[in-house]
């Protein structure tokens, strides 16, 4: 099977676009394409959600890659890809290793508010995913509107330096490509998956969900080798979630 995967020579940079995962969806671009736009007016978020780039120094990036549906769970896909951009982030601010995680299942928090968002999207045809990788990140900015302020913050305390965008988003290509080769080896998912557990907001934490149409309570104990959330109820019951919830959230 041919893997394709990021190429940095592949890479495109555009002004203003509407959504960058639809426009590198469009089947003129090959895949091991990728895009950062200055400005997006309409992003795609999780579901029927949007995601809104905040500040003045913002990644707006997606890349578009195909990989062997047989080898690759979809869910891991995702919370290894947000580790790819965590190990980005620390490459060039180690100093955010103290207060930097992943939320599960591709969120990026600084403290308790969300800094950067992913999303995956995938179409299977004949055995392979093509997939559509979409990363936010607000790095840095003078204002946050009011209905976010409890919810979103900032990745960084003042304005990137000149060229930081652009090699950011070539080290996030190499983190990405190595996170989907990590994928293909079951060891090195395990070891993986102990760095993702170790940089995990929910961590030890106590999660409510809506599981089976109905609310459960429960202590987070990792992340398996499919992906999946394994949650201790409070009635000792271990559960296996795929993704969140509406109603997902730390008690």
């Amino acid at each position: 099977m041919e893997y394709r995967l990021l190429k940095s020579e592949l890479g495109h940079r555009l002004a203003t676009v509407t959504s960058t995962n639809e426009w590198i969806r469009d089947v003129s671009i090959p895949f091991g394409s990728w895009v950062i736009a200055d400005e997006q007016t309409a992003g795609k978020g999780r579901g029927q959600n949007v995601w809104q780039s905040l500040g003045e120094d913002p990644l707006i990036f997606s890349g578009k890659i195909r990989i062997s549906a047989a080898e690759i769970s979809l869910p891991l896909l995702s919370i290894f890809v947000s580790s790819a951009v965590l190990k980005s982030i620390f490459h060039f601010f180690p100093e955010r290793e103290v207060d930097t995680t992943v939320k599960w299942p591709n969120d990026i928090y600084r403290g308790d508010k969300k800094v950067g968002g992913i999303l995956v999207q995938s179409e299977f045809t004949n055995g392979v995913f093509d997939v559509v990788v979409g990363i936010g990140l607000n790095f840095f900015g003078s204002n946050i509107p009011d209905p976010l302020k409890d919810k979103a913050t900032f990745l960084c305390e003042k304005p990137l330096e000149e060229g930081i965008l652009e090699r950011f988003a070539n080290q996030l290509i190499v983190d990405l490509n190595q996170s989907v080769i990590s994928l293909l080896d079951q060891g090195q998912v395990l070891k993986d998956l102990v760095w993702i557990e170790d940089h995990s907001l929910l961590k030890h934490k106590v999660i409510e969900t809506e599981w089976e149409s109905r609310m459960v309570r429960g202590r987070v104990l990792g992340i398996d080798e499919l992906g999946f959330l394994l949650i201790m109820t409070e009635t000792g019951e271990k559960i296996e979630l795929m993704d969140t919830s509406p109603k997902f959230r730390i008690i």
